[in-house]
């Protein structure tokens, strides 16, 4: 602590250690002159005079200095108090919890010892009880496959340096995405059927087969590189080649054709069914009508419910299902949930594509399946949705008693 106490030398302050060595040095009878060399050497501050100090020692008010070094003196001595408690406290502390711990330690180990001794005192199973017998039955009850086949996007193009690097579509690519499916299918057919019989296949067809017309919809020429019409053609003429190759694979193919909203003729008009899927799809019909063991299921509606082994599945487009930024999973939940109010025959299976994203979801009726895309990211999912999804689609099992069995969900991209 510094005294401020004026004085000759400079107008410097005074220190605590000066003022009460002087004052000591004082009382001890000590004169002016002595005192100047007992300070000057062991303090060293200032260049002490007699004089000066003589000035200091009777303009001080001294009761006013030893009464403040008391102060200094006590609240130093209190500092140092509470350190000594405060070390006190953190010393009980930690030796408290290093009881504890070791308490807790012990009981665990008691614990142990209890469980492993418990362990020991059981008696030993019978061998008979350990003994796996492999099931001699060398097949199960038959199965249908169920196809879901959507989001095609026939005309659609975008290049990787459009997308920065994210994702690029044209026919080609679709063409080799269908070869690539087609592959698959009959490699799971042929791995599956070695347990049970496989008698039919289900094509759940859901629309988007085409791009789209450029004054139809939002998709402009930055969409699209193809016209409506070779988009239809390719459609029917590819898809013609892919379910004739199902025919050699499956006794029976049922073929379930929904329009999308990609396929519309315009933006109003006065059907909905005026859409080019469902001419590609009657297109489609007419190119294979020698193939009798194809069903044609083709509505004017925008969707089908139908029976497979007495379970009920409702199929859509789902582009009527409103969301914001993404894939709307409670709007799709919400809408299933209507539809079963709506419908006579309460569906078990809710699918629709229209998302480009594979997803199920269990609901307190049933199941909701939705299917990928062949797109995968494009122009429109990357830039404002920020999601660029795998191309993918989905198959999956139906058995009479257990409804969908297994499912696959197909990467397009993936070639064996």
């Amino acid at each position: 602590m510094i005294i401020d106490a004026n004085s000759a030398d400079n107008g410097s302050k005074w220190t605590v250690e000066e003022m009460i060595l002087l004052y000591n040095l004082k009382k001890a009878d000590k004169s002016f002159p002595e005192i100047v060399e007992i300070m000057r050497t062991s303090q060293g501050r200032r260049d002490y005079t007699a004089n000066s100090l003589q000035k200091k020692w009777s303009q001080t008010e001294w009761n006013v200095v030893l009464s403040e070094f008391e102060k200094q003196q006590f609240d130093a001595l209190e500092t140092k108090d509470k350190d000594i408690e405060r070390d006190k406290i953190i010393e009980d502390t930690l030796s408290t919890q290093d009881r504890l711990v070791k308490r807790e330690l012990a009981r665990t180990d008691i614990i142990i010892k209890g469980i492993k001794s418990s362990i020991y005192r059981l008696p030993k199973p019978k061998s008979s009880s350990l003994a796996y017998s492999p099931s001699t039955k060398k097949t199960y009850t038959d199965e249908h496959i169920g196809l879901v086949l959507s989001d095609l996007h026939i005309g659609a193009a975008h290049t990787l340096e459009e997308t920065g690097g994210l994702g690029e579509f044209n026919l080609e690519i679709f063409k080799r995405r269908l070869d690539n499916l087609k592959n698959s299918i009959l490699k799971i057919r042929d791995r599956h059927s070695l347990m049970y019989n496989i008698p039919e296949l289900h094509i759940f067809c859901l629309g988007d087969i085409v791009a789209g017309m450029e004054d139809a919809g939002a998709w402009s020429a930055s969409y699209l590189d193809m016209d409506i019409y070779d988009q239809m053609v390719e459609g029917w003429s590819c898809l013609r080649d892919f379910i004739a190759t199902m025919t050699k694979a499956f006794p029976k193919v049922s073929f379930y054709g929904i329009y999308g909203n990609h396929g519309r003729v315009a933006k109003k008009t006065q059907k909905i069914y005026a859409n080019w899927d469902k001419i590609t799809y009657d297109f489609l019909k007419v190119a294979l009508k020698e193939y009798e063991t194809i069903n044609w299921e083709i509505p004017k509606a925008w969707f089908i419910q139908k029976d497979i082994l007495g379970h009920n599945f409702y199929l859509t487009h789902g582009d009527g299902i409103r969301g914001q930024m993404g894939i709307p999973h409670y709007g799709v939940q919400r809408a299933e949930m209507q539809v079963v109010g709506m419908m006579e025959d309460k569906p078990d299976y809710f699918i629709l594509g229209h998302f480009h994203s594979p997803a199920e979801m269990q609901t307190n009726s049933g199941r909701i399946i939705m299917n990928g895309s062949f797109m995968g990211g494009d122009l429109y999912s990357i830039r404002q949705l920020r999601r660029c999804d795998v191309p993918e689609q989905k198959m999956f099992g139906i058995h009479k008693k257990h409804g969908v069995t297994w499912t696959y969900n197909i990467q397009l991209d993936a070639e064996d």
